[in-house]
């Protein structure tokens, strides 16, 4: 079985293996990666979350043929209730159909906020000014967020968890009722 991953993050391609040798153990696979274009900007906003994923899908089938599943990943930020959360969307498609998952949000700390507020500047750049300032894993948000206690690859793993489980689930799921 073979997965196209949209996305050139070795990270994101790990963390989609992680989660397809999970559904799959006893099943050859095969995971690749491809740089596919969100068209969103660095840190999406919203619905640009959603699109993101949805775009590397698209992208990743329109130049990869031949994979049966195809898996776009996005992070980003979302107010809900008064309050910014970074969450993690997937979506997954069998070149037939897509499937939609996102992840729980982490509440992105004040004082992240704060700093995006003083330097007028987005998430992605003030994160990276922090991490270097702090001496926290560049690209780690839920990390640096909380100190090590939880990491990104949650989200991710929960969001594909989410999108990949409507796919492959068992004739007996309500999915395939």
């Amino acid at each position: 079985m073979k997965f196209i991953i949209g996305s050139a993050s070795q990270r994101k391609i790990d963390v989609a293996k992680s989660v397809i040798d999970e559904f799959f153990k006893d099943a050859a696979t095969i995971v690749e990666g491809y740089a596919s274009i969100s068209g969103v900007p660095e840190t999406p906003w919203d619905k640009e979350t959603f699109d993101g994923a949805t775009n590397r899908t698209i992208d990743a089938w329109n130049h990869i043929k031949g994979a049966d599943y195809y898996i776009g990943l996005e992070s980003g930020l979302i107010e809900r209730y008064g309050h910014i959360y970074e969450e993690a969307w997937a979506v997954v498609s069998d070149g037939k159909k897509e499937f939609y998952g996102y992840s729980s949000g982490l509440k992105v700390p004040d004082y992240v906020l704060s700093k995006m507020d003083g330097l007028k500047r987005p998430h992605s750049e003030v994160m990276t000014i922090l991490e270097k300032e702090h001496n926290k894993t560049a690209n780690d948000t839920w990390g640096s967020y909380s100190g090590g206690m939880i990491v990104r690859e949650v989200s991710l793993k929960e969001a594909i968890r989410n999108a990949l489980i409507q796919a492959v689930a068992p004739e007996e799921s309500f999915y395939k009722k």
